[in-house]
């Protein structure tokens, strides 16, 4: 019996299909000072491989990371990592897509209440994020109107998170209203979520969470706009009921295990910069905690 791991499965899906290859290459240097001067940093490289046909598609993607004190290249796991990996049936309005795939909730750019699936890069709010094993459901309802749900497998039924997603639009905002679940430890978020434009751009993210141990809410709001000349700029306020509001009770321990990212209860980003060039876009960055008031400039 002739038997396919799943990135052969989707390998082959991709030789009968319709494929489109893309990716790039780009430089990461990093410069930190702080008794001297350390420069750091890595050549990054993403390939994605990806077929979509009427009723079914696949999608493969590999990252590629050559730190600067790598002389020689040899291949180690830490080298190369498959970022996507999913399959999906269906057309654009009944889909499901299983597999490793980038997972998209919440509508905030930084601070993102509802997404559980992705930690924060504050430092580039926008960069690719690695995918996550889900089970993702879309069904439209109207050419404004969807439903979507979505299954994180666990190791048993009870430790697995369920979600589901309503969306539409009100007034000429799109809302979505949010919740998730998982039985094992006991967690539910309930959320919901709105964005429009009228001269500004703005959207805003809340969240509610109870489990075993804390219920605290999380809000996220957000503006933004562009001046003349392709100036852009965007503010975004975050509010986190489960941080501290007194710097001295701050457990850093939870950075370093990654259970958090954040430690205080309010912050503030800001971004100003140039768009007209898709080439060269200078941007000035800060995020600002309002708690204790220490900040973080990135240029």
């Amino acid at each position: 019996m002739l038997r396919l791991d799943p990135l052969s499965f989707v390998i082959m899906l991709m030789i009968v299909g319709k494929l489109d290859i893309s990716g790039y290459i780009e430089t990461r240097p990093y410069l930190a000072w702080s008794d001297s001067v350390h420069t750091f940093g890595t050549n990054d490289g993403w390939v994605e491989f990806k077929t979509d046909e009427f009723d079914y598609g696949a999608q493969l993607a590999f990252t590629l990371t050559i730190p600067y004190d790598t002389i020689y290249f040899s291949y180690a796991k830490n080298n190369v990592e498959i970022s996507r990996l999913a399959l999906w049936m269906g057309s654009e309005n009944l889909r499901i897509t299983v597999g490793k795939q980038r997972l998209y909730w919440g509508v905030a750019r930084v601070f993102k209440p509802l997404d559980i699936f992705n930690p924060t890069n504050f430092y580039e709010p926008g960069y690719e994020r690695p995918g996550s094993n889900a089970i993702l459901g879309y069904v439209s309802l109207g050419s404004l109107t969807s439903i979507r749900s979505i299954v994180i497998p666990r190791f048993s039924v009870r430790q697995s998170i369920g979600g589901l997603r309503f969306g539409s639009n009100l007034y000429m905002n799109d809302i979505g209203l949010n919740v998730m679940h998982r039985p094992r430890p006991q967690k539910t978020i309930l959320g919901a979520e709105v964005t429009g434009e009228l001269e500004l751009g703005y959207w805003s993210e809340f969240s509610y969470t109870w489990d075993d141990t804390a219920n605290y809410s999380k809000v996220s709001v957000g503006v933004d706009y562009t001046f003349p000349f392709q100036v852009y700029s965007m503010l975004e306020y975050f509010f986190d009921g489960s941080g501290e509001s007194n710097p001295e009770n701050y457990d850093f321990l939870q950075i370093q295990r990654k259970e958090r990212v954040t430690l205080a209860q309010q912050y503030l980003y800001i971004s100003v910069g140039s768009v007209y060039n898709p080439f060269l876009r200078p941007t000035i960055n800060a995020i600002i905690n309002v708690n204790d008031k220490g900040f973080v400039l990135i240029p």
